[in-house]
């Protein structure tokens, strides 16, 4: 298979690549072995910067055999944004999914009963907490938020944090 691809477009799938490699490994403290078939594509594309003018946005270190983005390809991409949106927007949705789920839970006896109930009853159990989370961390974020448990605080009393 042959793919023609202009140069910005090549580019672009630099800033693809960077991205789809932090999802991979950027929270990864050992080699996962489900990655490899995708670290083997970035290679291949990586391999070719050099041939299509790149060759300073991606390096070859000897020692690994491997390609890598360089400082300078870092401090040119456009890809740091997306990465941090998708940081925060995944913040959010997780906090808020995993706070109303324990509620619920909670409500039902625990997440054994919880586990019995079908998806659409889970979500119809949570809708309710996961609107409230959602309208107070939209107006507060976290500054509400308290780990009463942890710091021997009742969650009446939050915890004003600094700006």
């Amino acid at each position: 298979m042959k793919i023609d691809i202009t140069k910005e477009e090549y580019r672009d799938l630099l800033d693809l690549l960077y991205m789809a490699n932090w999802v991979l490994h950027a929270h990864k403290t050992k080699e996962d072995p489900r990655a490899r078939p995708y670290d083997k594509v970035m290679q291949k594309i990586y391999s070719s910067a050099r041939a299509t003018g790149f060759g300073r946005l991606i390096e070859y270190d000897p020692h690994d055999r491997r390609y890598y983005p360089t400082q300078e390809f870092e401090n040119t991409t456009k890809t740091e944004e997306f990465i941090d949106e998708f940081v925060d927007d995944s913040f959010w949705d997780e906090l808020v999914y995993r706070l109303s789920e324990r509620d619920a839970a909670h409500r039902l006896g625990g997440y054994a009963q919880f586990r019995l109930l079908s998806p659409e009853d889970r979500t119809a159990l949570e809708t309710p907490d996961r609107e409230r989370y959602s309208e107070e961390f939209n107006k507060n974020g976290i500054d509400h938020l308290v780990i009463a448990e942890v710091f021997g605080m009742s969650a009446a009393k939050p915890v004003k944090t600094s700006d």
